[in-house]
C-alpha cells in the first residue's frame, strides 16, 4: 500500500493562492483546491475552519506581495516607489487585485493593514518627511484615493499600454501636484 500523502495548511493556501490569482475570488472553491492539489477536499477543511479563514489567508499571502511590490526601489523615491509598486502589482496580477478590492467586502481593513505596513517607510521619503505633520496626512489620503482609482483602472484594462515608465511618471506628476498643493496650503495658513 503507498504511503499516506499528507498536506499541510501552507500546500493549501498555496493551491488557493494560485487559483485566485488566476481567477479570482470567485473561482476559489474546496474542488478546485483538491484538484489543484491532486487529493480529496479532505486537507482544505482539516487545515482551515471554513472557506472564509482560507480566503483570509489567500488575501493575506495577496497583500503580502502587494506590500513586497510597493517596497520595491523603482526611484530614489520612498513614497514614489510605494504607489509605483501598487500599480505595478495591480498590472502584474489583475485578478489578486481584483479580488482583494474589488470583489471583497474587506478592502478597508486591507487597504489600512498596507498603510500602517508602510508609514514608517515613508518618513524615509525626502520629501515627505518635510511636509507639515497635518498637511502630510492630507497629502497621504489623497495619494491614496488617486493611487487606488488609478491602478483600479489599470486592474480592469481602462488604462491601456501601461509600462513602468508611465506608472512612474503619472504618479510623479500627480504626486507632485498633491504635494505642492500642500506647501501652498500650509503657506497660506502661516501667513495668517
Amino acid at each position: 500500500m503507498p504511503p499516506k500523502i499528507t498536506f499541510t495548511r501552507d500546500d493549501v493556501v498555496d493551491a488557493a493562492f494560485d487559483i485566485v490569482r488566476e481567477g479570482g475570488l470567485k473561482d476559489l472553491s474546496a474542488r478546485k483546491i483538491a484538484d489543484n492539489l491532486g487529493s480529496s477536499t479532505a486537507p482544505v477543511y482539516s487545515c482551515f475552519d471554513s472557506m472564509d479563514d482560507l480566503k483570509l489567508a489567500v488575501l493575506g499571502r495577496a497583500e503580502a506581495m502587494m506590500l513586497e511590490y510597493a517596497r520595491r526601489p523603482y526611484t530614489s523615491s520612498v513614497f514614489l516607489n510605494m504607489g509605483t509598486g501598487l500599480t505595478e502589482f495591480a498590472r502584474d496580477n489583475r485578478a489578486l487585485f481584483h479580488a482583494m478590492f474589488l470583489e471583497n467586502n474587506d478592502s478597508l481593513e486591507i487597504i489600512n493593514s498596507f498603510y500602517r505596513s508602510l508609514s514608517d517607510e515613508v518618513m524615509k521619503d525626502d520629501l515627505v518627511s518635510t511636509i507639515p505633520e497635518g498637511e502630510r496626512r492630507e497629502v497621504m489620503r489623497r495619494m491614496a484615493i488617486f493611487t487606488h482609482g488609478f491602478a483600479a483602472m489599470v486592474c480592469v484594462g481602462l488604462v491601456k499600454d501601461v509600462d513602468k515608465k508611465f506608472i512612474k511618471k503619472t504618479m510623479y506628476d500627480m504626486g507632485r501636484d498633491v504635494i505642492d498643493c500642500a506647501f501652498r496650503k500650509h503657506e497660506k495658513k502661516r501667513e495668517k
